[in-house]
């Protein structure tokens, strides 16, 4: 690729007209929320005419109106915060249509959940009708969803009319510098201008397939002429001094100067940025899957839900640990060494469904086949009913596993005499999380033995799905489908 930018011949030519900057994505995202509140207020006078009509009360007390505008002029406050989006301007910008749908309707479902509270807290439900509070939040997710939508389009328009584009120069020529070209093209390359690679070293500068434009001086230049609303730097981060003094003299341009980083536009497994130490930054190419308050709405889901789970089947336990003891011999509850989260090991529990010998425990695991003739009778109805596993509820109250995850493999299990991570070199990474009594896979056909390496492969892809993918709503939903897998009674023996 061949930037050749003519400075010259731009200084000789007239100063071509400065272009729009990006203020109108700013303003797009900071005066939506005036829309909003306009939106919801707007929605509270249609609904109480609607109101009237449907229903045939023309003459609403005085009271009911009363409580009904003040209602909506608290929710609309309200609404002008939490349906804000500062990320909306440059969003709709980029057509990114389905963040900004799951976004809305995110922000709204949360505009529900407050205006409940508030209502079951000041006794307000009892007092304004609730169809009119139907038709209020009917016609609000409407208006403010249509407002959105006339927002996008706008920007849209100006975007393909070129007004959105983002002119760009580069400083520094190099490897860096290609890179960086190679990635603002594959970004989106209808909506960059690259003016050019400015250097000061063009004699004896990096190696580079890239012609440079000229020197920093023109490029001060050219800026008198141009509206410009990135200068990127591409010089070795070694160089302090050298990228100091020219942010000291670019710095007066008034726009905005980046240094980008080495690997920029390289493919890596993770890109983000964060701080350590002392506030330094470094680039994360790992990170925990599911944290901060991910985490602990996690562990909130397993302890609450849990210990309430538990408590509803305590009579359940107690019928089957009953029919153990009386079945056959030996104990109730059979433990076993799993895999847990970071690759450490814990005892999983599980009712007893095999006839017990005590000499089989060092011997090597051997998977459970269809018609074993180990299994109890009260083990192949547990077994078939995925009863058997519902100690590991208390491996759930221990902190030791989840309710949703991965399932924890035996240590050292063998698919066709082959260990996880000799199949596949992504097996271990299902321990980056704390490991589930049922999970994704279980729900997507992928539940019991491994028999082959194709299965125990897509278990695997299945497991990483759900890491990357996690969320409560996700979780809720493999609780339901797992209640119709175990009722399918699908590769359960």
């Amino acid at each position: 690729m061949n930037i050749a930018t003519e400075y010259f011949k731009t200084r000789s030519a007239k100063p071509i007209p400065r272009r729009e900057n990006h203020n109108s994505v700013t303003l797009a995202s900071d005066l939506l929320p005036l829309g909003d509140f306009a939106c919801i207020l707007l929605a509270a006078t249609l609904s109480t005419v609607l109101y009237k009509i449907v229903f045939n009360q023309f003459e609403l007390n005085h009271s009911i109106e009363k409580d009904i505008n003040q209602t909506a002029l608290i929710m609309a406050v309200l609404a002008a915060f939490l349906f804000y989006d500062q990320h909306f301007g440059v969003v709709a910008s980029r057509e990114q249509h389905a963040m900004l749908i799951r976004s809305h309707l995110l922000r709204f479902s949360l505009f529900i959940g407050v205006i409940l509270g508030f209502f079951l807290i000041g006794g307000t439900l009892d007092k304004i009708p609730n169809y009119w509070v139907i038709l209020w939040l009917t016609i609000s997710f409407g208006l403010t969803s249509f407002s959105r939508l006339l927002v996008t389009r706008y920007l849209r328009r100006l975007s393909r009319q070129g007004i959105m584009t983002e002119v760009i120069v580069i400083v520094g020529n190099g490897p860096v510098a290609d890179r960086l070209i190679q990635g603002l093209g594959g970004s989106r390359p209808h909506s960059i201008e690259l003016l050019g690679i400015f250097d000061d070293k063009i004699i004896g500068a990096q190696h580079s397939s890239n012609k440079s434009a000229g020197n920093v001086a023109q490029l001060m230049e050219l800026a008198k002429v141009r509206n410009i609303d990135w200068i990127l730097l591409t010089l070795p981060s070694t160089a302090e001094q050298r990228v100091l003094s020219i942010v000291k003299r670019l710095r007066i341009l008034g726009i905005p100067i980046g240094l980008c980083p080495p690997h920029v536009a390289l493919t890596l497994p993770y890109s983000d940025m964060t701080v350590v130490g002392d506030m330094l930054p470094v680039t994360l190419l790992a990170d925990r899957p599911i944290k901060r308050w991910n985490a602990l709405i996690k562990s909130g889901e397993d302890f609450i839900l849990g210990g309430i789970i538990t408590l509803l089947l305590l009579p359940v336990l107690a019928i089957i640990v009953l029919a153990i003891k009386f079945d056959s011999p030996g104990p109730i509850i059979f433990k076993q060494r799993r895999h847990a989260v970071n690759n450490v090991e814990f005892d999983i529990y599980k009712f007893r469904t095999m006839h017990w010998n005590p000499a089989a425990a060092t011997k090597q695991l051997e998977q459970t086949a269809r018609n074993d003739n180990r299994i109890t009778r009260v083990g192949r109805f547990l077994r078939a009913s995925s009863l058997d596993e519902l100690p590991q509820l208390f491996n759930v109250l221990k902190g030791e596993m989840s309710l949703v995850g991965p399932r924890p493999h035996a240590v050292d299990m063998r698919t066709e005499d082959l260990l996880g991570d000799e199949i596949t070199a992504t097996y271990t990474h299902r321990h980056r999380v704390k490991p589930g009594m049922t999970g994704w896979s279980q729900v997507n056909g992928a539940r019991g033995a491994t028999n082959t390496t194709a299965q125990l492969r897509r278990r695997v892809e299945l497991d990483l799905h759900y890491i990357e993918n996690w969320s409560l709503f996700l979780d809720l939903k493999i609780l339901v489908l797992t209640s119709r897998e175990v009722l399918k009674h699908t590769n359960a023996f």
